[in-house]
């Protein structure tokens, strides 16, 4: 009876090792997050009509958190990746965008 329980707390304290698999389903719902943030940012940086800067920060400052909020199933280079991208799609709209995004990839 002993072995067994040792064998169910081994099984137990493993199970979190190696972190979390995201299903089809999670993962799914975390690119679609990405994908409204990103589309947001689109419409908030127009081309032709000038940028809104207000939005863009607090746009930037809701990449960032989803960033942190998936950063376990991203892993750290993807997570560097993508504050990297998306800084470089804003550097012709919004400098302090750019900073925020640079702030987060300085603080890992």
């Amino acid at each position: 009876m002993r072995s067994v329980g040792t064998l169910v707390l081994v099984a137990f304290l493993t199970a979190g090792c190696g972190g979390h698999k995201q299903s089809n389903a999670e993962k799914a719902a975390m690119n679609a997050e990405f994908a409204r943030i990103d589309y947001a940012i689109s419409t908030a940086s127009p081309r032709s009509l000038g940028a809104n800067q207000g939005a863009l920060e607090q746009l930037t400052h809701r990449y960032v958190a989803t960033t942190r909020k998936y950063a376990d199933d991203l892993g750290d280079s993807e997570v560097k990746r993508r504050l990297a991208t998306e800084a470089e799609q804003l550097a012709p709209w919004c400098p302090s965008c750019v900073e925020i995004l640079k702030q987060e990839l300085a603080s890992d």
